[in-house]
């Protein structure tokens, strides 16, 4: 009974002892585990983006007739330079909407060479090119077949005679 009793102890000490381990190591370790990583952009830094995004959002929706040209210069560094693809899509969206219930117009080409869109303009103006060689090709071997044809036309009433 006693040795029952005292395997009972050891075993109770044993488990005290694992628990407080990790408990000590948990500790050590912290948070910082559960944290999501930011990969190289730092939180003043996406904290900042995060207020200039908000700054050019609330300056779209304050939108007047008076102040419409001059806004708009104002936030076209940020849309060009900065913006990321879908930021960029829904404010020129919301620009446009503005202007139409303003009865102003947005200037023709406004922020068009955005850095947001780069990839897609290259990757279009690549399959416009393709496109293009494809048409003047299929042109030319038009015209060699048309050529050829008038060709075998003309020599046929010269063999009849």
């Amino acid at each position: 009974n006693t040795i029952l009793l005292n395997t009972f102890f050891v075993t109770v000490e044993i488990m005290v002892r694992v628990v407080s381990a990790a408990i000590l190591v948990s500790a050590l370790v912290g948070a910082d585990a559960f944290a999501p990583a930011t990969f190289g952009a730092t939180r003043s830094s996406m904290s900042l983006e995060a207020s200039r995004m908000a700054e050019v959002r609330s300056s779209i929706d304050g939108l007047t007739k008076d102040n419409f040209s001059e806004t708009l210069t104002e936030i076209e560094p940020y849309l060009t330079q900065e913006a990321g693809a879908t930021i960029y899509k829904k404010s020129l969206r919301r620009i446009a909407t503005a202007a139409k219930h303003l009865g102003a117009e947005v200037p023709e080409g406004y922020a068009k060479e955005a850095k947001a869109t780069e990839k897609k303009r290259a990757k279009q103006d690549e399959f416009i090119k393709m496109k293009e060689e494809e048409r003047m090709a299929a042109e030319a071997e038009a015209a060699e077949a048309e050529a050829a044809e008038a060709e075998a036309a003309a020599e046929e009433p010269a063999a009849e005679e």
